[in-house]
């Protein structure tokens, strides 16, 4: 009898064991997400992507479930990021700030993609335009994926180029065309000796820096080339534009009144306030719009920012993230409401190339003012990403200080530029 309850209890035991082993368990992949935009202009329903995305991936994987803490503001997440991280309770996948990426990637908190990469036969990295993609490459490996893009453009106030005669040429403007037309632009018209019409607002050594096609530190993060003739290049552009100013600084609210012919703009800031009727009022008072930035030889690119999307590396369903990140970054559908609900551009080509991308971009504009996507193919194709190495923040931010210095001194440039290198050469290996 003892026997037989034996048996029977084993039976029973092992049935329970067959029944939990083989009963579909429900995996739950934590998201890290922010509400609002990544661009510093307004936005109210980019969460809608996100929830769709969702959606999709959790139709297309039953038993995989996606949660995500709603309601952290971009200038708390990456404060909540890394308290999440210290408590080893990070989300499996989240979005990475650019200022973050250099700083996660070097800690070893994302995974290295690239086994990932070569082991998806649907997956092809050439879908993505190289300047994106490059935002999230790190000591030659693939950290993470882009979300959206936004590429720097060139504003033009075409009400002060037409008051002036000034008829803009069909293709890029090169960097003297550029200075020429500030220096007719720039005048005293009420005659009382003061400027009151300029040029260019908030053109940065940077732009210059980009626009010239300078080089600034090495892909490793230990040499810096500031020394180079094309920096000095750069900054002695930098002055000469400024001197058409004869010391008067150019404020924000000069730009707004229309008394400035050209300023630097990123895509959100002009998808978010060109459309007609304007979703914002803003630049009311003249008529405007963008164009690529000036380059020295009309190769050279302008700056790209991307907002990225990584995996844990401490992640215990690589495989599962791994088809959510493709969700996120590489479907059509997802990337295509970039244009609907966002302010950037999608870094997949087939999606901002497509028809569809420009209906959504020009469905406010008037006629007279819809976009050329044209013009987004060939910025995004020629834009350049900022290195990345663990220190290039920090190490920008000390070379900015210096050079913005330099340019409102006399100093010889040459000198500065070579104690600049020593002293952020000594900074990156420190």
């Amino acid at each position: 009898m003892n026997k037989k309850r034996t048996i029977i209890s084993i039976i029973v035991l092992s049935l329970i064991v067959f029944i939990f082993i083989t009963k579909p368990q429900t995996v739950t992949l934590k998201l890290g997400v922010f509400v609002g935009s990544n661009w510093g202009v307004p936005s109210g329903e980019s969460h809608k992507i996100i929830d769709t995305a969702i959606e999709i991936f959790e139709k297309d994987n039953p038993g995989i479930r996606v949660v995500y803490e709603s309601g952290i503001q971009k200038d708390d997440y990456s404060s909540w990021l890394s308290n999440k991280i210290l408590k080893g309770d990070e989300p499996d996948v989240f979005m990475v700030l650019g200022d973050d990426f250099n700083t996660l990637s070097s800690l070893g908190v994302l995974m290295n993609l690239d086994k990932l990469i070569v082991k998806d036969q649907s997956f092809d990295t050439s879908e993505y335009y190289k300047s994106s993609l490059e935002s999230g490459y790190y000591q030659g490996h693939q950290y993470t994926l882009p979300y959206e893009s936004n590429p720097q453009l060139m504003f033009i106030n075409k009400t002060l180029l037409k008051t002036e005669g000034i008829v803009l040429p069909e293709r890029q403007l090169t960097l003297d065309e550029f200075y020429s037309i500030c220096d007719t632009i720039t005048k005293d018209l009420s005659q009382d000796g003061k400027l009151d019409q300029f040029g260019c607002y908030n053109y940065s050594w940077l732009d210059s820096v980009y626009s010239h096609g300078a080089t600034l530190f090495n892909s490793e993060g230990t040499k810096s080339y500031f020394s180079q003739n094309i920096v000095k290049e750069s900054i002695e552009f930098l002055q000469k534009l400024d001197s058409l100013n004869q010391g008067h600084v150019i404020t924000s609210q000069e730009f707004d009144k229309g008394l400035v012919a050209f300023s630097p703009m990123t895509f959100a800031e002009y998808n978010t306030y060109k459309p007609y009727p304007y979703r914002i009022k803003k630049y009311t008072t003249f008529e405007w719009d963008c164009i690529e930035m000036p380059s020295l030889t009309l190769s050279e690119g302008s700056e790209v920012s991307s907002l990225m999307i990584g995996i844990s590396n401490k992640t215990k369903y690589k495989n599962e993230s791994w088809n959510l990140l493709k969700t996120l970054t590489y479907n059509p559908d997802i990337q295509l409401m970039i244009f609907q609900y966002s302010q950037g551009i999608s870094p997949l080509k087939q999606v901002t190339e497509s028809s569809e991308a420009f209906e959504y971009i020009n469905k406010e504009s008037s006629e007279d003012s819809q976009i050329n996507m044209g013009l987004l193919n060939n910025v995004l194709n020629n834009a350049v990403n900022h290195d990345q190495f663990k220190k290039y923040e920090s190490a920008l931010l000390l070379a900015g200080t210096k050079v913005n210095d330099l340019i409102k001194s006399s100093n010889d440039i040459d000198i500065a530029l070579i104690n600049l290198q020593k002293e952020i050469n000594i900074y990156l290996n420190e």
